[in-house]
């Protein structure tokens, strides 16, 4: 005797109201107690996971740490750093360049609006923030360094990761990645198939405008369906994949044939001189390669950050990342 009926998934998401800087969907019908579960699921992601740009670095000439005054400007160092925080970039064009130059002359107001106007590379989603107030004939030069990450990092920790990458007298700052600054998830009962204890999930999201709230709520989607996923391996009926922990005494077949590829025969985004070096220290299949730390790659010639980024997204597509546990592969990969 069939007591239950099919659970109710949503069918509808509805766009109650969007632009670049604000997005409120619904989501429905939901079973009882779903609403609060996928909302907190995706306002953890949303404020946590998205990645984004911003300035990491400023050196001025002249001007060898941030408690320094610049002539001809009003503002000490320190405070043009706290506004150099708040600008929300976006790149406009694939491989941006890490380092904008920008050189400020004949203005008396210099704003972010500003700095995209000196480079193609990026657009400003709040052109209208004052950087600096200034003398006319002032001439101020400026290199700010670009950085791609998520969530925020103190100055501290952006020092030591940016360590032999920087200038002595180059000064870094605390760096909010995150393209999103408030999520609300709310949830409402609805009358739904002669019942009044469905749901529906609302969400509002407000970004910088450097990401809008749709790109926004597709990338924490995804995220959580990536993390779902690897819950089994290669789909429903099969195994669950294995924790890192647990020593598997028998090799998955097609792991081990995907692991014995040489380095030449798939896309990892390397440039010449990175593959090479790899090459010449013996790295030559993909059991090597995954078995190293993303800061063992460091020291490498060739790969830097922009590197790794991409060799840890082609390698995510094969569903393998660096530091893997092949040690149930080792001794297979030597016959």
């Amino acid at each position: 005797m069939q007591l239950t009926a099919p659970l109710v998934l949503p069918d509808t998401f509805e766009v109650a109201e969007e632009n670049r800087y604000f997005g409120k969907y619904i989501f429905r019908p939901l079973e009882p107690g779903y609403g609060i579960t996928i909302g907190n699921a995706l306002r953890r992601v949303l404020l946590s996971s998205i990645e984004g740009y911003a300035i990491a670095t400023l050196k001025v000439p002249g001007i060898p740490h941030e408690f320094s005054a610049i002539e001809g400007v009003m503002e000490d160092v320190v405070d043009i750093v706290l506004s150099l925080k708040k600008v929300a970039l976006r790149p406009t064009i694939e491989d941006a360049p890490e380092r904008i130059f920008v050189e400020i002359r004949n203005k008396e107001v210099f704003t972010a609006g500003d700095i995209a106007q000196q480079t193609p590379a990026y657009e400003i989603a709040n052109p209208d923030l004052v950087i600096m107030n200034l003398d006319k004939s002032a001439v101020v030069q400026m290199e700010l360094g670009i950085a791609k990450g998520r969530g925020y990092r103190l100055a501290e920790e952006n020092k030591a990761l940016l360590r032999g990458k920087i200038d002595l007298h180059e000064i870094v700052l605390d760096t909010s990645f995150s393209p999103v600054l408030r999520v609300v998830p709310r949830v409402e009962t609805i009358l739904y198939r002669e019942r009044a204890d469905y749901e529906q999930l609302i969400l509002e999201i407000e970004t910088k405008g450097n990401v809008t709230p749709r790109e926004a709520l597709e990338s924490a989607t995804n995220i959580l369906l990536e993390h779902f996923s690897r819950l089994f391996r290669g789909g429903a009926g099969k195994a669950f994949a294995l924790p890192s922990t647990f020593k598997s005494t028998e090799p998955n077949p097609e792991m081990l044939r995907l692991l014995l590829t040489p380095l030449e025969d798939v896309e990892l985004g390397l440039t010449a001189t990175g593959f090479s070096s790899l090459k010449n220290a013996g790295i030559t299949r993909l059991i090597d390669l995954v078995q190293l730390q993303p800061k063992d790659l460091e020291h490498y010639r060739g790969i830097g950050r922009e590197s790794l980024e991409k060799l840890e997204t082609y390698l995510a597509k094969m569903n393998l990342r660096l530091g893997m546990d092949v040690s149930a592969y080792k001794a297979h990969s030597m016959k």
